[in-house]
């Protein structure tokens, strides 16, 4: 992420954020629309061609297509806000992809953080993230968010129960892993594969 575009980055992500905010839009749905919008994929790779050309109605249309865009106006909220510039720091810092930061610290949460963090620097939001991140790889999130288990993956995917297990204790580098089975995972989960090995995005 280049940091001359870091306001402008936040500011992008504010409107989304306020946007959806105001109309009660589920935070569930606007974590995958900002995951597969083509100018928060941008960001994380610095591919600056939309970043540089995208207008505010552009974006609320790319992220909310079924709103009318006679619509496409908000109030600011402190906690939107602020989890905007959180986001944003912490994909600075981590240059993981957004999916990936949504999955430690998903914006219901980040929304509730606002109250013990906004007082701080921004490096304590981004020294949380790594903390929570450390402690539990992709794979072991999603297992637990889509309650299932290790033999059921592995039953499903027909990738080994040990490989499995290796993988979301980190014992094995997922990135490592051969790219037919890296796309099952992925596929299974719906996410990314980058999101599912947890690369660092921009390098």
């Amino acid at each position: 992420m280049r940091s001359e575009y870091f306001d402008y980055y936040v500011e992008q992500l504010e409107k989304v954020f306020c946007f959806s905010y105001e109309r009660h839009i589920s935070l569930k749905y606007v974590e995958s629309a900002i995951s597969k919008s083509s100018f928060f994929r941008s960001i994380e790779t610095d591919e600056l061609s939309s970043v540089e050309y995208i207008n505010e109605k552009q974006l609320l249309k790319s992220v909310f297509p079924f709103m009318d865009e006679s619509s496409f106006n908000a109030s600011t909220y402190n906690s939107c806000m602020w989890a905007a510039e959180a986001y944003i720091w912490i994909q600075s810092k981590t240059k993981q992809t957004f999916e990936a930061i949504f999955l430690y610290i998903p914006l219901e949460e980040m929304y509730k953080l606002f109250v013990a963090y906004h007082e701080m620097d921004f490096s304590h939001i981004v020294d949380e993230f790594v903390d929570r991140q450390n402690k539990k790889s992709v794979l072991s999130i999603l297992l637990k968010n889509y309650k299932i288990s290790v033999r059921t993956l592995s039953n499903e995917t027909g990738i080994s129960y040990n490989t499995l297990m290796d993988l979301k204790t980190r014992r094995r580098d997922i990135s490592k892993l051969n790219v037919s089975s890296a796309l099952k995972l992925a596929n299974r989960f719906n996410v990314r594969p980058e999101t599912l090995a947890e690369l660092r995005q921009g390098e």
